[in-house]
Protein backbone atom coordinates (compact mmCIF):
# COMPACT_ATOMS: atom_id res chain seq x y z
CA UNK A 1 0.00 0.00 0.00
CA UNK A 2 1.55 3.56 -0.85
CA UNK A 3 1.39 6.02 0.93
CA UNK A 4 -1.12 8.02 -0.81
CA UNK A 5 -3.30 5.10 -0.81
CA UNK A 6 -2.74 4.90 3.10
CA UNK A 7 -3.58 8.74 3.26
CA UNK A 8 -6.56 8.24 1.27
CA UNK A 9 -8.05 5.26 3.40
CA UNK A 10 -7.19 7.51 6.68
CA UNK A 11 -9.27 10.35 4.99
CA UNK A 12 -12.12 7.97 4.27
CA UNK A 13 -12.32 6.41 7.62
CA UNK A 14 -12.41 10.30 9.10
CA UNK A 15 -15.39 10.48 7.03
CA UNK A 16 -16.66 7.40 8.95
CA UNK A 17 -16.64 5.23 5.80
CA UNK A 18 -16.87 1.73 7.24
CA UNK A 19 -14.58 -0.04 4.28
CA UNK A 20 -11.50 2.32 5.12
CA UNK A 21 -11.77 1.07 8.87
CA UNK A 22 -11.94 -2.26 7.38
CA UNK A 23 -9.08 -1.25 5.29
CA UNK A 24 -6.63 0.26 8.30
CA UNK A 25 -7.78 -2.95 10.69
CA UNK A 26 -6.65 -5.08 7.98
CA UNK A 27 -3.10 -3.68 7.58
CA UNK A 28 -2.42 -2.47 11.13
CA UNK A 29 -3.97 -5.08 13.13
CA UNK A 30 -1.07 -8.05 12.90
CA UNK A 31 1.46 -4.58 14.06
CA UNK A 32 -0.60 -4.00 16.71
CA UNK A 33 -0.98 -7.24 18.15
CA UNK A 34 3.10 -8.10 17.47
CA UNK A 35 4.02 -4.77 19.73
CA UNK A 36 1.61 -6.00 22.11
CA UNK A 37 3.10 -9.34 22.51
CA UNK A 38 6.60 -8.06 22.13
CA UNK A 39 5.77 -6.00 25.99
CA UNK A 40 4.92 -9.72 27.03
CA UNK A 41 1.32 -9.38 27.45
CA UNK A 42 -0.85 -12.41 27.15
CA UNK A 43 -2.73 -13.36 24.09
CA UNK A 44 -6.16 -11.98 25.90
CA UNK A 45 -3.77 -9.02 27.82
CA UNK A 46 -2.59 -8.29 23.88
CA UNK A 47 -6.04 -8.40 22.37
CA UNK A 48 -7.45 -6.06 25.09
CA UNK A 49 -4.43 -3.76 24.53
CA UNK A 50 -5.06 -3.78 20.60
CA UNK A 51 -9.21 -3.45 20.82
CA UNK A 52 -8.46 -0.07 23.05
CA UNK A 53 -5.62 0.87 20.73
CA UNK A 54 -8.17 1.01 17.81
CA UNK A 55 -10.54 2.95 20.15
CA UNK A 56 -7.93 5.39 20.67
CA UNK A 57 -7.69 5.75 16.98
CA UNK A 58 -11.29 6.32 16.49
CA UNK A 59 -11.09 8.72 19.07
CA UNK A 60 -8.19 10.83 17.66
CA UNK A 61 -8.16 10.06 14.21
CA UNK A 62 -9.37 13.81 13.06
CA UNK A 63 -6.02 14.70 15.13
CA UNK A 64 -3.75 12.91 13.04
CA UNK A 65 -2.18 15.44 10.48
CA UNK A 66 -0.07 13.28 8.60
CA UNK A 67 -2.09 10.24 7.67
CA UNK A 68 0.93 7.94 6.24
CA UNK A 69 1.94 8.13 9.48
CA UNK A 70 -0.72 6.11 10.84
CA UNK A 71 0.70 2.97 11.22
CA UNK A 72 3.69 5.23 13.71
CA UNK A 73 1.26 6.76 16.09
CA UNK A 74 -0.51 2.75 15.74
CA UNK A 75 2.99 1.49 17.39
CA UNK A 76 3.65 4.11 19.40
CA UNK A 77 -0.03 4.54 20.95
CA UNK A 78 0.19 0.24 21.81
CA UNK A 79 3.21 0.71 23.45
CA UNK A 80 1.91 3.74 25.77
CA UNK A 81 -1.48 1.47 26.29
CA UNK A 82 1.44 -1.50 27.34
CA UNK A 83 3.07 0.20 29.93
CA UNK A 84 0.04 1.70 31.32
CA UNK A 85 -1.02 -1.57 31.90
CA UNK A 86 2.10 -3.31 33.15
CA UNK A 87 2.57 -0.26 35.35
CA UNK A 88 -1.75 -0.61 36.64
CA UNK A 89 -0.72 -4.43 37.34
CA UNK A 90 2.54 -3.77 39.03
CA UNK A 91 0.22 -1.52 42.10
CA UNK A 92 -1.87 -4.33 42.71
CA UNK A 93 -0.01 -7.85 41.86
CA UNK A 94 2.12 -8.96 44.12
CA UNK A 95 5.48 -10.39 42.62
CA UNK A 96 7.27 -13.31 43.48
CA UNK A 97 10.84 -12.83 43.77
CA UNK A 98 13.37 -15.58 45.11
CA UNK A 99 17.08 -15.04 46.23
CA UNK A 100 17.73 -17.25 42.89
CA UNK A 101 16.43 -14.08 40.80
CA UNK A 102 18.00 -11.59 42.78
CA UNK A 103 21.40 -13.17 42.75
CA UNK A 104 20.80 -14.67 39.14
CA UNK A 105 24.16 -13.10 37.36
CA UNK A 106 22.36 -14.19 33.98
CA UNK A 107 20.41 -10.56 34.01
CA UNK A 108 20.82 -7.75 35.94
CA UNK A 109 17.75 -5.85 37.11
CA UNK A 110 16.13 -3.40 34.18
CA UNK A 111 17.65 -5.82 31.36
CA UNK A 112 14.81 -6.74 30.15
CA UNK A 113 12.80 -3.68 30.46
CA UNK A 114 15.62 -1.98 28.19
CA UNK A 115 15.51 -5.37 25.37
CA UNK A 116 11.67 -4.69 25.34
CA UNK A 117 11.83 -1.25 24.97
CA UNK A 118 14.48 -1.40 22.17
CA UNK A 119 12.21 -4.02 20.39
CA UNK A 120 9.50 -1.55 20.55
CA UNK A 121 11.52 1.12 19.40
CA UNK A 122 12.75 -1.22 16.72
CA UNK A 123 9.51 -1.81 15.60
CA UNK A 124 8.16 2.05 15.74
CA UNK A 125 10.83 3.34 13.26
CA UNK A 126 10.04 0.69 11.02
CA UNK A 127 6.38 1.24 11.06
CA UNK A 128 7.90 5.07 9.57
CA UNK A 129 9.64 3.17 6.68
CA UNK A 130 7.76 3.30 3.03
CA UNK A 131 6.12 0.37 2.16
CA UNK A 132 8.65 -0.78 -0.08
CA UNK A 133 11.12 -0.54 2.52
CA UNK A 134 9.47 -2.09 4.64
CA UNK A 135 8.55 -5.25 2.24
CA UNK A 136 12.31 -5.67 1.38
CA UNK A 137 13.21 -5.86 4.64
CA UNK A 138 10.53 -8.10 5.95
CA UNK A 139 11.43 -10.63 2.80
CA UNK A 140 15.28 -10.39 3.36
CA UNK A 141 15.34 -10.59 7.49
CA UNK A 142 12.01 -12.28 8.55
CA UNK A 143 11.49 -14.50 5.38
CA UNK A 144 15.03 -15.19 4.16
CA UNK A 145 14.17 -15.10 0.56
CA UNK A 146 16.52 -14.98 -2.21
CA UNK A 147 17.18 -11.87 -4.43
CA UNK A 148 15.86 -14.01 -7.18
CA UNK A 149 12.36 -14.32 -5.66
CA UNK A 150 12.28 -11.18 -4.03
CA UNK A 151 13.44 -9.54 -7.74
CA UNK A 152 9.86 -11.63 -9.00
CA UNK A 153 7.79 -10.76 -6.06
CA UNK A 154 8.83 -7.24 -6.10
CA UNK A 155 9.71 -6.27 -9.65
CA UNK A 156 13.13 -5.02 -8.12
CA UNK A 157 16.12 -5.71 -10.24
CA UNK A 158 18.56 -7.92 -8.82
CA UNK A 159 21.12 -5.51 -9.07
CA UNK A 160 19.09 -3.14 -7.09
CA UNK A 161 18.01 -5.34 -3.99
CA UNK A 162 21.23 -4.49 -2.37
CA UNK A 163 21.65 -0.92 -2.71
CA UNK A 164 17.83 -0.42 -1.78
CA UNK A 165 18.57 -3.00 1.25
CA UNK A 166 21.32 -0.46 2.38
CA UNK A 167 19.43 2.75 1.94
CA UNK A 168 16.13 1.12 3.49
CA UNK A 169 18.44 0.60 6.63
CA UNK A 170 20.21 4.12 6.46
CA UNK A 171 16.35 5.55 6.62
CA UNK A 172 15.80 2.97 9.21
CA UNK A 173 19.01 3.82 11.47
CA UNK A 174 17.60 7.82 10.84
CA UNK A 175 14.72 7.22 12.27
CA UNK A 176 15.90 4.96 15.19
CA UNK A 177 18.24 8.31 15.99
CA UNK A 178 15.84 10.72 15.77
CA UNK A 179 14.02 8.73 18.22
CA UNK A 180 16.46 8.70 20.63
CA UNK A 181 16.77 12.26 20.00
CA UNK A 182 13.41 12.91 20.78
CA UNK A 183 13.41 10.53 24.03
Amino acid sequence: MSDADLTSIVERARDGDPQAWNELVTRFARLVYAVALRCRLSHADAADVSQTVWLRLAENLGRIHDPERVGAWLVTTTKRECLALIRARSRYEPVDITVADIASDDARPGDELLRQETILEVAEAFALLSERCRELLRRLVVESESYQHISAELAIPVGSIGPTRIRCLATLRKHLEESADVH
